[in-house]
């Protein structure tokens, strides 16, 4: 039995007084390791097992899995030498891989999926998960140099406790749209891990909805180590009930003229509680680069709880970084606008939720996904 393990730890500690650096999980399930169901394979798509390839990839962080920079005084050893950089680099790599949480998924994935995108793939690849036991769920997904696609991850299922973890590599060029969407059962628990490994001028698009389940933890690790690499970001999100939603999202920017934009907007009521940690990390050497979060929550009952943390560090001088967060209830304007057309407070509420939802399932290019959800916010 695992009990109170740290997750979702925030690079930077805060105030502890706050309580927003961390999240915590117990973990005593039996688990068991499940493949997605696949309708169709898109031409230029390829998928095989991550231990039979002989690829030597890059790291590919975790969000869930983070550990936050112990405080220290300074850099130095015992002897009064400094520490590397490089030295500290790999203890980072050590801690994460130590990680209980990631041992667990480790220790289950003896088939992680390889997915392989070459050239231009013209349709989504849809991966559907039903979460009927305590599951883990991996995948590995190597965009190729000039390749172009966009995969769609499903949840569904009334599991006790999954697990999923998908890691990201894009070469050179490559452009990839990965959209994730959670429609768990209400009494389910789900931590759902992502991470990205960027090279020179690619493109990775992340899209994320959150409607479903009790307690979920959403883990986000981008590297933007290439030359005008980027990111961009949309999560959208409705919290009611008792939900727990944490999150924790963070780019760090190593390549020169890289760029990051992460949009959350969502939605909270009854007694729901939601934690967001956006981080915007400039390392030393990433001279030009941009960073902008913004985050909206829409607050429609007084017994919420929403907690926000924008947070930019910074170890460059040629950078620009942007960051906010905007928290309130919908304006007396809009409120008399709608009820002077007859539409009452609490169907404006309801619009005004599903329209955060339906701006970021927009972004979704299959009309069978964009119905699951329009199908789950009618319940």
């Amino acid at each position: 039995m695992n009990e109170n393990l740290i997750i979702n730890a925030v690079p930077c500690t805060t105030w502890n007084w706050l309580k927003m650096n961390k999240d915590f999980v117990t973990l005593n399930a039996s688990f068991r390791e499940i493949k997605a169901n696949i309708d169709s394979l898109p031409e230029g798509v390829t998928i095989s097992s991550l231990k039979d390839s002989k690829n030597d990839f890059p790291k590919v962080f975790s969000g869930i899995c983070n550990i936050a920079t112990p405080k220290s005084k300074d850099n130095r050893k015992a002897d009064g030498s400094y520490i590397e950089k490089s030295e500290l680099s790999d203890k980072d790599y050590s801690l994460q891989e130590n990680h209980p949480v990631q041992k667990i998924i480790n220790d289950f994935s003896k088939e992680t999926e390889l997915i392989t995108i070459k050239g231009k793939v013209e349709k989504p690849l849809i991966l559907s998960f039903n979460f009927e036991t305590s599951s883990v769920a991996t995948q590995f997904i190597h965009a190729t140099e000039n390749s172009e696609s966009t995969i769609i991850l499903v949840f569904k299922g009334n599991s006790e406790t999954s697990l999923v973890q998908t890691k990201i590599i894009t070469e050179e060029n490559a452009k990839i749209h990965i959209v994730k969407v959670q429609l768990m059962e209400e009494n389910s628990i789900l931590l759902d891990d992502t991470g990205f490994t960027c090279s020179d001028n690619s493109r990775a698009n992340f899209t994320q909805i959150e409607l479903g389940g009790n307690h979920n933890n959403s883990g986000l690790h981008v590297t933007l180590n290439g030359y005008q690499s980027k990111f961009v970001s949309n999560v959208a999100y409705l919290c009611s009930k008792n939900q727990h939603l944490d999150m924790n999202h963070i780019v760090n920017h190593y390549g020169r003229k890289s760029e990051c934009v992460m949009k959350v907007n969502g939605t909270l009521k009854d007694e729901s509680v939601k934690t967001y940690r956006g981080t915007i990390d400039f390392k030393n050497g990433c001279c030009g680069s941009k960073g902008n979060e913004m985050e909206e929550s829409l607050v429609l009952s007084p017994k919420v709880i929403n907690k926000s943390l924008p947070n930019i560090l910074c170890d460059e001088e040629d950078v620009e970084g942007e960051h906010g967060a905007t928290i309130g209830r919908l304006s007396s304007d809009i409120l008399f606008y709608m009820q002077s057309r007859g539409i009452s407070e609490s169907e404006a509420e309801k619009l005004m939720s599903i329209a955060k939802i339906q701006a970021a399932a927009d972004l979704i290019p299959d009309d069978n996904v964009k119905k699951l959800i329009l199908d789950f916010l009618d319940k």
